[in-house]
């Protein structure tokens, strides 16, 4: 509240055009006064539940991790079990699923956390070159050793070295790690002299390796001596309500790594989210919600901001609830008022209109509905999300 005079003055004038939400200039107008406190103080306790509905949905955080479904619990007795111990361990699972975030939390919480921890992509490096970076080499040993290094595997002393990508490593390297891990000496190539070398190892692979030692591709010893513990990571199809939890987990971190507000998702985007099966697993899911997240205009992400690869933008729609025949024209079932009779369409329309009758029979509550239909209430979000069907359409036609 201020005077025509106090308006005048320069600094003032600049910090309420800077931080203040509205002023008002004596003699004050009462309603005005009274309509602009409540919008303020409506939208301060908007941001209140907001920010506590976020809170109380946080995904806890476990080893680093996040989740709460029945394959991360398993995940994390795990991990539990390889951090208690200090043998090798193998961590499986499709890309994208956490292998390295798993790796780095079995070190964290093991008594060797205090030591170093070094990966390695065995991939990424080319199989002349694998040896050398691992066990090292004297100077003059090959035509470019013009020094001695040493290699990951003496770097890493005290502590954990990890492979990833082990499936990919050559079968020469693989012979040599072996008697490694038997004996624990590392012989820099072009030395005669042995180095013991304390060292944890653990190692990752996406690759079936049972069928790669079937194949001649991969050593069975050499499997067996890293496999004393499998630890493996669940695909994010697997996880149910950890898709949601980690969607709000990215667009967090979104706004702290790349300046976007705070965002949260409108339920046409979470039912998207859950219906995808996530072939990238959540590295996909991170990369939709972060381009989600700067490119929103506003202050919620729906299903139409979501970019997710094998979903068209009429698939998509429908999660939008674009009427009640957006999923049926999408699949091309739809020519007028008529759907053409292929044995594919009429069973999903058949099983469209048996899920609505099922809801309205049960007043749209879900758990209900759910247990009428002998399904989980996962399974009933993504029979609504594939079919376009949204309880409020339902309860507006009831």
């Amino acid at each position: 509240m201020l005077s025509e005079q106090q308006l005048c003055e320069h600094d003032i004038k600049h910090f309420v055009a800077t931080h203040i939400y509205d002023f008002h200039v004596y003699p004050l107008e009462g309603n005005r006064l009274t309509t602009v406190l409540g919008h303020a103080y409506g939208m301060a306790r908007l941001e209140r539940e907001f920010a506590h509905h976020r809170e109380i949905n946080k995904a806890p955080s476990r080893f680093g991790l996040v989740g709460e479904s029945p394959p991360m619990r398993h995940l994390y007795r795990m991990l539990q079990h390889a951090a208690e111990s200090d043998v090798s361990v193998l961590v499986t699972g499709p890309t994208g699923t956490g292998k390295e975030l798993a790796a780095r939390a079995i070190h964290d919480h093991s008594e060797r956390s205090s030591g170093p921890y070094v990966a390695i992509n065995c991939a990424a490096i080319p199989p002349a070159l694998l040896q050398s970076e691992l066990f090292g080499h004297e100077k003059g040993s090959f035509t470019s050793a013009n020094a001695r290094k040493a290699g990951y595997i003496q770097s890493a002393a005290g502590g954990t070295l990890f492979l990833d990508e082990i499936g990919d490593m050559p079968m020469e390297s693989q012979a040599t790690l072996l008697r490694f891990l038997e004996d624990k000496i590392v012989t820099p190539i072009g030395s005669t002299r042995g180095r013991h070398v304390d060292v944890r190892v653990l190692a990752s692979t996406n690759v079936h390796l049972e069928q790669a030692i079937e194949d001649k591709r991969f050593r069975a010893d050499l499997y067996y001596r890293l496999a004393f513990l499998t630890v493996e990571t669940p695909p994010l199809s697997e996880r149910g309500d950890d898709i949601e939890l980690l969607a709000q987990h990215f667009l967090d971190e979104a706004a702290r790594e790349a300046g976007t507000r705070q965002l949260n998702l409108a339920k046409d985007a979470v039912a998207a989210l859950r219906c995808h099966p996530w072939p990238g697993n959540v590295r996909e899911l991170r990369s939709v919600i972060f381009q989600a997240a700067l490119s929103c205009q506003g202050i919620t992400i729906r299903a139409s901001d979501l970019k997710i690869q094998g979903q068209s933008r009429g698939a998509i729609g429908s999660y939008a609830g674009r009427g009640r025949n957006a999923t049926e024209k999408h699949n091309g079932a739809s020519t007028g008022r008529y759907v053409i009779g292929t044995l594919k369409s009429a069973r999903e329309a058949s099983e469209k209109r048996n899920l609505e009758y099922a809801l309205e029979r049960n007043a749209c509550n879900v758990t209900r509905t759910a247990q009428d239909l002998g399904v989980s209430r996962m399974t009933l979000y993504r029979l609504m999300a594939k079919h376009g069907v949204e309880r409020d359409a339902i309860e507006s036609s009831r």
